[in-house]
């Protein structure tokens, strides 16, 4: 093959037509169209089941203070307070739920008359609790 059979035939084959690249756009826009939506309302499923988690977390570090202390915390705050035997949380902080606030807590509870209630509320109203 002579070199210019050869540059004439690398020219027909190199690179992509402008058709080509405007046929991937538009399949990668229709998968994103059908994609986004769906996973929408995951993230609030999977944001309520980790404040559901920390709940867990949290009641079980109350429940750990009233056993070393022989009553239940004013407020979360006290779980880190190494003169009542803490930290109580493996991490050294109070988590917050996963929107960014504090969890609402109350000794004795209004739920749980007994022992303590510890709960948050979603941007969109799901309440998540340790009385449900």
């Amino acid at each position: 093959m002579t070199n210019k059979n050869r540059d004439k035939h690398l020219n027909k084959k190199s690179g992509f037509t402008l058709i080509e690249i405007i046929l991937v756009v538009v399949i990668i826009g229709i998968l994103a169209g059908i994609a986004i939506p769906r996973m929408g309302g995951k993230t609030e499923k999977a944001k309520i089941s980790q404040a559901k988690s920390n709940i867990v977390a949290l009641s079980m570090a109350v429940q750990e203070f009233e056993m070393m202390n022989g009553n239940y915390p004013s407020s979360l705050d006290q779980l880190l307070d190494e003169s009542k035997g803490g930290p109580y949380m493996e991490k050294k902080s109070i988590p917050t739920d996963p929107w960014d606030k504090p969890f609402t807590y109350a000794a004795p509870g209004s739920h749980n008359n007994h022992t303590f209630d510890l709960s948050c509320t979603s941007p969109k109203g799901a309440v998540v609790n340790n009385w449900e």
